[in-house]
Formats: structure tokens, sequence, C-alpha cells
């Protein structure tokens, strides 16, 4: 019953999925014949590498559920999170459409309306993959390596989902203009030490001058696909440890992707210390990849 129960909600999450791959092909089109502007970027470009992230990540989920002894609690998860998530990239899209700004669009009364029915369908995400973890720390998995590459991918997904509530808070110049105007047109964005909409990087525009929040957003967000790949390329002695060791060195570099955005620099040109603080990760990641087996042994579950 539980594994026809675990199929039922990685079946909504395939559903999204594929949906989203579709959605992909309509944003392609209008990349192609709806040359707009939003933000500095083409209208389509921000739908286009939502509905690609979000294709990804539903059918990873999936692929975890189809493998995890499910409950009726974790397979509800699967099924407010698939419709939650189509909900999203459908009022994205609209907002492309309308030629606007889907995110922290406070306008008008409708664009607020989206804004906050977004916020609110993020909500019910971050909910249902907290409830999908802990059932999977619940749960005991036949792979046992398997089992930690979901729970530890759902922590750094988590995670990655928190940093958008850094992305809600009003800037500076946002309060500034309230105080001078007592409107707030716009509430929040994703770039630290500018207006959003500047010079962006090819295909992803996150920022070319200043911090971006979206870097580690995007990281926490995809940490499940990294673990799946040493999960499949690992030797089977070792494929928990490095597991474990991969989540540890992604989870640092998450953290030091949100730090430099933090501190307003671009992804591509950190400062010395910055560049200082990567080499001493990844000095410290290359010494608990070669570090022999019988030094660290992790319990299988």
């Amino acid at each position: 019953m539980n594994v026809i129960s675990s199929y039922i909600g990685s079946s909504w999450l395939k559903f999204t999925g594929v949906v989203m791959m579709a959605d992909v092909l309509l944003c392609l089109a209008g990349l192609a014949f709806d040359h707009r502007v939003i933000t500095g970027a083409p209208a389509w470009l921000k739908p286009l590498n939502f509905g690609i992230s979000v294709s990804i990540f539903c059918f990873t989920v999936a692929f975890f559920m189809d493998r995890m002894p499910a409950n009726r609690l974790a397979v509800l998860a699967a099924k407010v999170m698939a419709a939650a998530l189509l909900v999203e990239i459908v009022l994205i899209d609209l907002q492309a459409a309308r030629h606007t700004t889907s995110h922290f669009n406070m306008s008008t009364g409708f664009d607020a309306l989206v804004w906050f029915s977004m916020g609110s369908g993020i909500l019910l995400v971050v909910v249902s993959t907290f409830v999908l973890t802990v059932s999977a720390f619940r749960a005991r998995f036949e792979d046992a390596a398997l089992g930690w590459v979901m729970r530890l991918s759902l922590i750094l997904v988590l995670a990655g989902m928190a940093t958008g509530s850094l992305m809600t808070l009003p800037t500076p110049q946002q309060m500034a203009e309230a105080r001078a105007t007592h409107r707030m047109p716009f509430v929040g964005g994703h770039t630290v030490g500018a207006p959003d909409g500047g010079a962006g990087l090819p295909l992803t525009n996150w920022s070319a001058d200043h911090g971006d929040l979206r870097v580690a957003h995007f990281a926490g967000f995809h940490g499940m696909q990294l673990l799946l790949l040493v999960w499949w390329a690992a030797p089977e002695k070792r494929r928990v440890r490095l597991i474990f060791t991969a989540a540890a060195s992604y989870a640092a570099a998450f953290l030091l992707l949100l730090w430099q955005a933090l501190r307003g620099q671009p992804i591509l040109h950190p400062d010395t210390l910055t560049v200082a603080a990567w080499a001493a990760w990844l000095l410290l990641t290359s010494a608990f990849v070669m570090m022999p087996a019988s030094s660290l042994q992790v319990k299988q579950a």
C-alpha cells in the first residue's frame, strides 16, 4: 500500500514536470517572437528559467518518492507541492504576457494580488518540502545511501528556499521612496547594493555588477542533482561517506555564495577575502574526499 501511495504522489510531480517542459517551449517561442524587456531582461527569460528549474526539481523529487516507503502525509505533501508550483509558473507567465514583473510587484491592485498569491503558493511549497523531509528521516530505504541523498538534499532545498525570505524585505531605496511618496510599488528584490534590472549574466541574468541572492537560492534548490550524481558515481563501499562529504561541502558553498551576495559582490568578481574563503573551502573538501574510509564511519540507515 505504501509503495502504491508513493507512486500516486510522484505522479502529480511528474505531471507538473511534463507541463513545465511544455512551458519551456512556450517561453522559447516568447523569446523568439516577443522582444519586450522587463527590468533589463527579455520578458520571457525569467519564465523560461523558472520552467526549466521547476521541471528538474519535480522530476527529481518524484524519483525519490518512487523509492521511499511513503505515508499518506508525504503523498499529500507531494500533491500540494506539485499543484502550488504549477500555479506559481502560470502566474509568472501571466505577468510576462502582461509585460510586467511578477516578483515584488505591488504597483497595482491586480499585481499585488498576483504577488500575494505567489507568496502563498511558495509557503505551501516550503511546508510540503518540510513534511517530505520529516517523512524521509522517518522512512527506511532499501538503498541506505539513496535515503541519505533524499534527506540531505531536502535540507539543502529548505535552506535555498529560506533565502527567498531575504528577497521580500524592502530595500533602503524602497523605504526612502515610500517616505517621500507614501507609495511602495515594489517591495523587495534580489540585487544587493542596487535596484533590480542592471546588467546581468547570460542565460541566468544574475547581476554582473552587484550581489545577487538568486545565486544562493538556485544553489540550494538544485543541490539534490549533485548529490544524486555522487550517489550514482561513488564506489558502493564509500558511497554514504562521500554523500555526507558532498552534502557538507555543498552546504558550505551555499553559505559562501549567500555571504558573497549579501556583501554586494557579483558572483564573477569576488574580492580577496572571498577568494581566500573559496580556496579554504576547496582545500577542506579535497582533504575530506581523500580521507581514508576507516577514519570516518557513517551510520547506515
